[in-house]
């Protein structure tokens, strides 16, 4: 999901795995609301399929260094 078109960047990652109590429904709603709270925001939420805890993190970092770096080459969105 990739919402906003401004300045801030945020990206919210979590495992597939991950969501026993909730945790990946309360982390859509909230990149959700903050999309919709100011539209300078960018918000990329990322769901990682078959991933847990500990195994999101090497793709979430890899996805993450991409989003940043994307979001920091002139011209590039």
């Amino acid at each position: 999901m990739n919402q906003g078109n401004g300045d801030i960047s945020f990206l919210l990652g979590v495992g597939e795995l991950e969501d026993k109590s909730g945790l990946n429904e309360n982390a859509l709603e909230l990149s959700k609301r903050l999309s919709l709270k100011d539209s300078r925001v960018n918000i990329q939420f990322n769901e990682s399929e078959g991933e847990g805890h500990l195994s999101v993190l090497p793709p979430l970092i890899n996805r993450a260094l991409r989003f940043a770096l994307k979001r920091n080459v002139t011209g590039k969105k």
